[in-house]
């Protein structure tokens, strides 16, 4: 019991210096990659506005998803060539909330990106924010080749990204589909032909046939399956 009494006695004293002293966010997480609030007041047995107040000192930085909810220090993500880092389901992005984080990957994409090839990266259906971010001027909406495709706001970025993708799509246009693909293409289309060419397309990939969307639409477009998108703009 004398010993017991000791190390309640020695936690308690050590807890009360705590809150005089300098928390080092190393110390505080520990093995941990990511805390919550509740989390961190546990450890820190300190009130939420001091925690808070250490983690913008820290520059930790909150998940996109979950709400917010999680903290990481900087050193801790090993983030990816988009600045994205994924922590089992828990996404963190060093562009900050998931607003910022799509303006940010749309900017630095080579060629603008589709709403799908945003969601892909983020984990998330973007199509409404993307569309709120666009009516807003954060982001540019061009619908080219039948499909809505996002830039950046920058008139010398939109330029060149457009560029860009205009040359992709020039070249997809022209690749020719084998005969195979050609072939399982229109099997496709004849069991679907309520499908979208994008929904035919995604199903074939999931069968490891290498066609794009665009190669597909200009297969279609050519022998008159499908009536040609006008370039809208």
């Amino acid at each position: 019991m004398i010993m017991y009494a000791i190390f309640v006695f020695i936690i308690k004293y050590t807890l009360s210096m705590r809150t005089s002293q300098e928390f080092e966010p190393t110390d505080i997480y520990g093995d941990q990659k990511v805390l919550t609030i509740k989390d961190l007041k546990m450890r820190m047995m300190v009130s939420e506005i001091t925690i808070r107040r250490k983690l913008k000192k820290w520059g930790a930085i909150t998940s996109y998803n979950k709400n917010g909810r999680y903290y990481t220090l900087l050193h801790i993500p090993k983030f990816d060539s988009w600045g994205l880092w994924n922590y089992t389901d828990i996404r963190f992005s060093k562009y900050g909330n998931l607003t910022q984080t799509i303006i940010q990957l749309i900017n630095h994409s080579s060629s603008g990106l589709h709403a799908e090839q945003v969601g892909d990266l983020i984990d998330y259906t973007p199509h409404s924010l993307l569309h709120r971010l666009a009516g807003k001027e954060a982001i540019r909406r061009e619908k080219l080749y039948g499909k809505y495709v996002y830039f950046s706001c920058d008139k010398q970025e939109y330029k060149a990204q457009l560029n860009k993708y205009k040359s992709i799509q020039a070249q997809y246009r022209e690749d020719e589909i084998p005969c195979l693909i050609a072939i399982r293409l229109l099997i496709e289309k004849i069991r679907r032909p309520k499908d979208s060419t994008a929904q035919l397309v995604k199903r074939l990939q999931k069968d490891h046939v290498k066609i794009s969307e665009l190669q597909a639409t200009g297969f279609l477009e050519k022998h008159g399956i499908e009536k040609k998108t006008p370039d809208l703009r």
